[in-house]
């Protein structure tokens, strides 16, 4: 069973990693120059990678990340900005705090697809090898294979055309009470799941979520760990 992190440890992490990044595009010129590809990194403005270029890890502060069909790249960091993948793209990663994740057909993430207050949403026959996890933004997979779990807190979440699933869906809890005063009068997010989609573990809920699962969708057990 994979661990889960805890909405208040993302919320640290997201609010560092604009300080962590900052420090990493001193050091990362001088690395990149002893390995066979470069590393791409700014402050502010976006980033585009070429179609069926090769390049190191890629970094923003302020700004999007945009990679090509069929181009390769390692970690795909941002902290105000949206990552645009291609399709046919190979990533190492994706991770972005305020924006979201659009990945195309065909894409390969070898790890794991993650943001605090953005969408994830990914094309037909992509793979990720990892989690895909967001705290507010909602996650839609078409025929994606993922090696691990989907976890939101607030996001709805849909699986659809033949999604694969190898871990559990996760609906993590609002563990604090500013979390749960900020929520209430909304709507309760939503889990829609179609026919073909497997889930090879189980489907856990630490809060309430709006169920809407086809008949003929494969997932061991519903679990509850919430009071009404």
């Amino acid at each position: 069973m994979p661990t889960h992190q805890s909405h208040t440890a993302r919320l640290i992490a997201a609010s560092v990693l604009a300080l962590l990044l900052s420090s990493y595009l001193f050091a990362g010129g001088a690395q990149a120059a002893e390995r066979d590809v470069a590393d791409i990194s700014k402050v502010n403005g976006g980033i585009r990678v070429a179609a069926n270029q090769h390049v190191g890890d890629v970094s923003s502060v302020n700004g999007g990340i945009d990679i090509g069909p069929r181009a390769l790249a390692s970690s795909v960091e941002t902290v105000n900005g949206g990552n645009e993948i291609d399709d046919d793209a190979m990533l190492l990663s994706a991770e972005t705090v305020n924006g979201g994740i659009r990945i195309g057909n065909d894409v390969k993430i070898e790890r794991s697809l993650e943001t605090v207050n953005g969408g994830i949403r990914m094309g037909r026959g992509g793979t990720v090898g990892g989690s895909v996890e967001t705290v507010n933004g909602k996650i839609t997979l078409n025929a994606v294979i993922v090696g691990d779990s989907v976890i939101t807190t607030n996001g709805d979440v849909s699986l659809l055309d033949g999604t694969v699933i190898e871990g559990d869906v996760v609906f993590e809890g609002r563990r604090r009470l500013w979390n749960r005063w900020f929520n209430w009068g909304n709507k309760d997010p939503s889990l829609v799941i179609d026919a073909d989609v497997v889930i090879k573990g189980d489907i856990r809920l630490y809060h309430k979520v709006s169920l809407e699962i086809e008949d003929g969708a494969q997932y061991r057990y519903i679990k509850h760990h919430y009071r009404d």
